[in-house]
């Protein structure tokens, strides 16, 4: 059984961007859109939000059948290697116990893959052509009834890979974040690895109807937009992940900077709250409020200390602020005075990284 086990699932969601048409530019400067998808009403957590396709760890996902795939397919061991090849900050998601019959940098990303194809028939594949840092995405087969036995449980994710004569794609998943539910959720909590694959083209998308209510290929700034216009809402994970990638306009700076940054780790992003007397905020590492050795179980006594304080207030207070200002469900304001967080991109834009590549 694994650590964290009795307090929340393990999860893995993935970032899939597409390229537009022709690469033309959108009204607001963008040449690649991002697929995302809202939830039905029946679903049993965060029910009608806007979501990246995603879902909980499965044990087929940690099976040795997959390591026999890809002998089958002449993958040698030391490509497998070089997935798992991060020098930075290891989430506890990622970190490989004796109960693991898989590299854990491997079965994430297999669950990404796997719920990607679940929710919206999207199958990502290695990219045969130059390897350019795109993925591929196949579906010239019978999706719906593939998906639909997926979804269901009567046939492996594998099988699909080995009828097809494809290879899923882990080197083209790459690492982007690690995200913790805070703790005042409850039993309800998840701890999700965050991935980013990118295609040439939007694929066609079959949405299972159990678990998708509508999809959408728009761009950063337009899901933004259409949260803080009310007409959406975003979870707090989703929201800061489009604000970092509304930065970047063109989809290959994008990949190459996802490339260079894929090795260098993340550092597990759990919000923890305070109340104000306007709203809340919730406060990620590097916050002067974040709690010292913080480990992720432990609820915050002190979330109602500052309460007879404004959010300006608080902030005026504290030398190094990264947060997120809370006024209502569709307004928020992102504080960060600091450096990104593991090279990563900045979520006010200060991307200094990019300069880097």
């Amino acid at each position: 059984m694994r650590k964290y086990a009795k307090y929340w699932r393990d999860s893995a969601s993935v970032i899939v961007v597409a390229r537009n048409r022709n690469n033309e530019l959108d009204e607001h400067g963008y040449n690649y859109k991002v697929l995302v998808f809202k939830r039905t009403e029946k679903t049993s957590f965060l029910p009608n939000h806007i979501v990246f396709p995603g879902g909980s760890f499965d044990a087929q996902d940690d099976s040795l059948d997959w390591l026999k795939l890809f002998a089958k397919q002449s993958i040698p061991p030391e490509a497998l290697e070089t997935v798992s090849a991060i020098s930075g900050p290891r989430p506890y998601i990622f970190c490989t116990t004796e109960d693991d019959l898989l590299d854990r940098n491997i079965s994430m990303r297999l669950c990404a893959l796997r719920e990607c194809f679940e929710e919206l028939g999207v199958l990502l594949v290695t990219n045969k052509g130059l390897p350019d840092g795109y993925s591929a995405a196949r579906h010239a087969f019978d999706v719906r009834t593939w998906q639909t036995d997926v979804h269901d449980g009567r046939k492996q994710f594998r099988e699909l890979y080995e009828q097809l004569q494809e290879t899923p794609d882990l080197w083209g998943l790459y690492e982007w974040s690690t995200w913790i539910t805070p703790t005042h959720f409850g039993r309800k909590r998840f701890e999700t690895a965050f991935f980013l694959a990118a295609l040439n083209e939007i694929p066609p998308v079959f949405p299972e109807k159990h678990e998708v209510d509508e999809y959408m290929w728009q761009s950063p700034k337009q899901i933004l937009a259409a949260h803080s216009e009310g007409n959406l809402w975003l979870a707090p994970p989703q929201a800061y992940e489009l604000h970092r990638l509304s930065y970047v306009h063109d989809i290959d700076e994008l990949v190459r900077f996802a490339k260079a940054r894929n090795r260098l780790g993340c550092t597990s992003f759990c919000p923890v709250a305070y109340n104000a007397s306007d709203g809340f905020i919730g406060v990620l590492p590097g916050d002067d409020l974040y709690p010292t050795g913080f480990d992720f179980i432990t609820d915050n006594e002190e979330m109602n200390k500052y309460g007879e304080l404004t959010m300006k207030e608080l902030a005026d207070m504290a030398r190094n602020v990264h947060r997120v200002e809370h006024r209502g469900l569709h307004s928020q304001t992102y504080l960060h005075n600091g450096p990104s967080v593991d090279g990563h991109l900045h979520v006010l834009g200060n991307n200094r990284e990019l300069s880097k590549l």
